[in-house]
Order: C-alpha cells, then sequence, then structure tokens
C-alpha cells in the first residue's frame, strides 16, 4: 500500500516528511490554492485525486497531510484525530523555531503514523481472514491466556539444585533441611535503615522499547495540552465552550441545549455518513430555521425534525410504479423504452442486466439493445448477461423472454441508429421492454457528455435511468447535476440506480446528495453482484443509518 505523510507551512516550506515521497503532495497544495476540496469541518479536509486518497489538518500556520491508496479501511475521524496529534506534538516539541526538526520529534510522529497505518493493515488483515475485530480481539486474548498460562506452570517448577523446600502443616515447619539464614532479616542494617523495604531486583531488558523510544510519557503530555484553536473556535460560538458539560447532562435528560452545538454535531455526523459539507449544510440550515428565534432546542425535538427532513428528501415525488406504465403501453402495442446511463465503472450494465431479469419475474419480454459501441467486449458482456438470464428464465416458471440487439461497434450516429432500430424490432416482435445500454463517460467531459442530446432526442426513451455508485461520496453531486442537465432543457433524469451499496455500511450519503442536488428519485439500490441483488429504497432504513 502506498502512503506517505508530510508537514508543511504556509510559505510551503516542508518541516517533516515520512516515507520521502513529496511530488504527489503538489496536487494537494494545488486543492488547497484553488480551494477544490471536500471539507470534512472547518480545518479538516480531503480530496481524491490520481488513484490516491488525500487527507490535510490546518492548525496555525501549519499543515500536516498525508495520502495512501483510496481503498482503505481507516474512517476519516481516526485520521483527523492523528493529524492533530501529530500537530499538537510538533508544535510542543519545536517551540524554538529551528529549522531543522529534531530527532526525537521526527520518532515521535513515526510512531503515530505508523500507528495509524498498522491500524488500516490489521483491519484489512481481518477482513481477509473471514472474521470480525471483536473475533480477532478474543484470538488475541486467548493466545495471551495460554502464553500467561504456560508462563505460570513455568515459573511454578522448582528449580533444582538452587533452593531447597520446606514441608510445612499447621504453620509449622515439620521437615527443615534448608539454610535458615536465608529467611533471617534481623540483622540487615540497610533494610532496616530504608523502613523495612528491601530493593527487589529486575531485570531491564524485560521493559519493551521501540525503535529506541522511550518517550510516552513526553508524548502523553504534548497530546494533553489543550486546543487553544478549537477552545477559541467555541467561545466564539456564543460560549459553547464552557457550556459543554452542562449541555451534555441537559441532553441526557431530556433538557434544552443550544441549537447552533446542536446544528454543528450533526453537521459533522452527516459528514461521516458521506453526505457533503454543502448538502449538510442546507440541510441542518432548514431545521434550524423551523426553530425560528429560539436559541435552545432539546435533542429529541431537534433530531425528529432532522428525521423528517431526511424523509422527506428521499420520498419520491413522483410514481415509481414501472411495471403499470409498462403495461399501459404494452396494451397500445408500443414497447417501453428505458435508456441507462452513468459515468465509467459504476455498473451499468450490472445494474441493466438485473433490472432486466427483475422484468423477466414479472413476466415481460425484454429486449437489451447493445449502445455501448465505444468499449471494448461491452456488446459480448451484455451476450453473457443475456444467455446467463435466458437460462435463467427457462429453469424458472416464467413465461416471458428475453434476447439481444446489436449492431456491433462505431461512433455517434450508429449508437442512434442502433438504437432506433432496436425499438422498431421491439415493436415487430412484441417485446414490452427496450433497455437500452449506453457508453459510461466523464460527467466533468462537455465533449463526452454533449452526445447524450442527440441520443436523448433520437431514441426519447419513456425512462431515462442514471446508475450512481454509493462510494463515490461529495463527487456524487457534481456527477448528478451534470447528467441531469446533459439531455437539455426539455429533458432530465427520471430515477436513479445506486450501486456497491452493500460496500459502504451505514454511510449511504451518496443518496442524499444525489436526490438534493437533482431532485430525481432513487428507484432501486444495488445489493451485491448476483441478478437478485436489487431492491427497492427503503427511505425508513436509510434515515434510520444516517442518524445511528
Amino acid at each position: 500500500m502506498s502512503y506517505s505523510l508530510v508537514l508543511f507551512e504556509s510559505s510551503g516550506r516542508v518541516v517533516y516528511k515520512y516515507n520521502n515521497k513529496i511530488s504527489p503532495f503538489n496536487e494537494l497544495v494545488s486543492n488547497i490554492v484553488n480551494e477544490t476540496y471536500t471539507e470534512l469541518d472547518s480545518r479538516f479536509f480531503t480530496f481524491s485525486g490520481h488513484h490516491k486518497k488525500f487527507y490535510c489538518y490546518k492548525k496555525e500556520n501549519i499543515y500536516g497531510g498525508l495520502y495512501f491508496d483510496v481503498v482503505t479501511t481507516i474512517d476519516n475521524e481516526r485520521i483527523r484525530r492523528t493529524l492533530l496529534s501529530v500537530l499538537k506534538t510538533y508544535e510542543h516539541l519545536e517551540e524554538d523555531d529551528s529549522k531543522e526538526i529534531s530527532e526525537k520529534t521526527k520518532k515521535m510522529i513515526d510512531l503515530q503514523f505508523e500507528q495509524l497505518m498498522k491500524y488500516n493493515t490489521d483491519k484489512e488483515d481481518t477482513a481477509k481472514a473471514g472474521y470480525s475485530s471483536e473475533d480477532a480481539k478474543k484470538e488475541q486474548g486467548s493466545d495471551a491466556q495460554k502464553k500467561s498460562s504456560v508462563a505460570s506452570t513455568k515459573s511454578k517448577t522448582p528449580k533444582t539444585g538452587k533452593k531447597k523446600m520446606r514441608r510445612w502443616n499447621n504453620g509449622e515447619i515439620v521437615d527443615d533441611n534448608a539454610d535458615a539464614s536465608e529467611l533471617d532479616f534481623s540483622k540487615d542494617e540497610e533494610l532496616r535503615a530504608n523502613g523495612g523495604n528491601r530493593d527487589i531486583d529486575f531485570d531491564q531488558n524485560a521493559f519493551e522499547r521501540e525503535n529506541d523510544l522511550v518517550l510516552v510519557e513526553e508524548l502523553k503530555n504534548a497530546l494533553d495540552d489543550e486546543d487553544e484553536d478549537s477552545e477559541d473556535e467555541s467561545n466564539s460560538n456564543g460560549g459553547t465552550f464552557r457550556r459543554g458539560f452542562f449541555n451534555k447532562v441537559m441532553s441526557y435528560f431530556g433538557g434544552e441545549v443550544d441549537l447552533n452545538t446542536l446544528s454543528k454535531q450533526f453537521h459533522d455526523q452527516l459528514i461521516t455518513k458521506n453526505i457533503s459539507a454543502g448538502t449538510s449544510k442546507t440541510i441542518l440550515d432548514r431545521i434550524q430555521s423551523q426553530f425560528g428565534k429560539k436559541k435552545t432546542v432539546s435533542l429529541e425535538a431537534f433530531k425528529s425534525a432532522l428525521q423528517v427532513e431526511l424523509t422527506k428528501i428521499l420520498s419520491p415525488n413522483v410514481s415509481t410504479d414501472l411495471l403499470f406504465e409498462i403495461k399501459s403501453k404494452s396494451e397500445k402495442g408500443k414497447p417501453y423504452v428505458i435508456s441507462v446511463v452513468g459515468v465509467n465503472g459504476v455498473g451499468k450494465s450490472t445494474n441493466l442486466a438485473k433490472l432486466a431479469f427483475w422484468l423477466l419475474q414479472n413476466n415481460l419480454n425484454v429486449l437489451i439493445c447493445a449502445c455501448d459501441t465505444f468499449r471494448s467486449g461491452a456488446v459480448e458482456q451484455l451476450k453473457i448477461h443475456v444467455n446467463n438470464l435466458s437460462a435463467l428464465n427457462k429453469s424458472s416458471a416464467s413465461t416471458s423472454k428475453i434476447n439481444i440487439f446489436e449492431k456491433g461497434y462505431g461512433g455517434g450516429n450508429h449508437v442512434v441508429a442502433t438504437a432506433r432500430s432496436a425499438i422498431e424490432h421491439a415493436e415487430n416482435e412484441g417485446y414490452n421492454v427496450v433497455l437500452i445500454d449506453t457508453a459510461g463517460r466523464t460527467h466533468s467531459n462537455a465533449k463526452l457528455m454533449a452526445p447524450l442530446k442527440k441520443f436523448g432526442d433520437a431514441a426519447n426513451p419513456d425512462k431515462i435511468i442514471m446508475v450512481g455508485e454509493a462510494l463515490v461520496g461529495s463527487d456524487s453531486v457534481e456527477q448528478a447535476i451534470n447528467f441531469n442537465n446533459a439531455f437539455g432543457t426539455k429533458r432530465n433524469l427520471d430515477f436513479f440506480i445506486i450501486s456497491k451499496v452493500d460496500t459502504v455500511g451505514d454511510m449511504v450519503g451518496t443518496m442524499i446528495n444525489m436526490v438534493m442536488a437533482t431532485n430525481v428519485p432513487i428507484l432501486f439500490i444495488g445489493t451485491g453482484q448476483t441478478y437478485t441483488d436489487i431492491k427497492r429504497l427503503s427511505v425508513k432504513t436509510v434515515v434510520d443509518m444516517l442518524l445511528k
């Protein structure tokens, strides 16, 4: 796994580096200057680029930045705490403002960063082994007990030739062949002078040292120092720092607490759930406006208002009864056309196949149109899906059918002609639904997005569904907006399918990001790799995850 850490001043001077990789941080500096990052809180921000995930924390005039591979098991809060600890360690030990960082400071910072990377590696290894972290802890505890038992057994084994044993009965020695002088301390002048405390011999090697770093207490003192920046910020927010303990007690017993404090706490929580900072702020501004001029509110009232707001955002404002619309159009002898769009790699073809299986299970005839004529192997991939679905359909009681319509590979005009021919073929052959697979395209590339309008005008699908990825985070806002606007002023996206939801746990904020940005509802979510892993959105389940 590739990773590196760097500390640098606002002037650009690097004061510390780990792993000796400075060049990737040029991109970090560029994003800081241009403010093209995602703000996780007022001093902590992140962005992704070139298969790397960057994080940065600013404390006064010094920045702490790190990166590693995009795929990581470390949560944002652990990274934030590590960067803050590193910066506090540097400030505590480098107060003389020397140009060269001391070896002691380097060792202490190295230790903290290595612990973060070790935590990531341990979690990955545990996941690969197929058991939870709790299981791993139990196993470690079991091993420790075994070692302790062995050590205890060894320690109880008498050492021959060094000390003779005595036999005791009812507090009296019944057999004594040992030297009694070993038990007589009455003549020990040194012992009496020390008040009866006899020096205990111990082995210095029994104490572990890590990289000759015996600075644990000093490191603890550095990290325990009060964070003046945090205190100043809290005090400027209506004195919430001084009232922190009072607020917690009042919240616990159902009393009212500061509205701004509650809003900030839920803002941080929503961000950890993958909701973008801007979207989170918009939602919480709405909540605060509901309380009018009130400055305090109970936790229960605030949480209830937030729950209602999130539910309202995710609840569809249009009918999601596709089956009714499909059957209504089929009665007129016309196929129902659905076009699937999205960026590269989100799982368009896979989710199109899942959608096809769902339609087959509802006894509808499906024709899949291969209009991804740019990516090599795209048509062949769809053929495999169709063959698999056809075999599954024959083994079930369904009387429906599925086939593929393709005309090979070609350019933009070829795509339009293929779509038109597929719709005409479906009408003649009695297919109820035409599912059109399209090429993946980068949402920020205007040249690649432009052909979507021409395609939409020519195919005129009944529904345009965008496949979004639950993993993408705050970038989902720009993706959703750009695809929603790509079909011109007279046409927009109709639904989202959010893929890979099974990979993010309770970090389901991408759904809120995309719906808030476009007002387009979510039709299905993808929860796995099989054709049956497609489900209707449960709004209540998602809201509970966000507030958990």
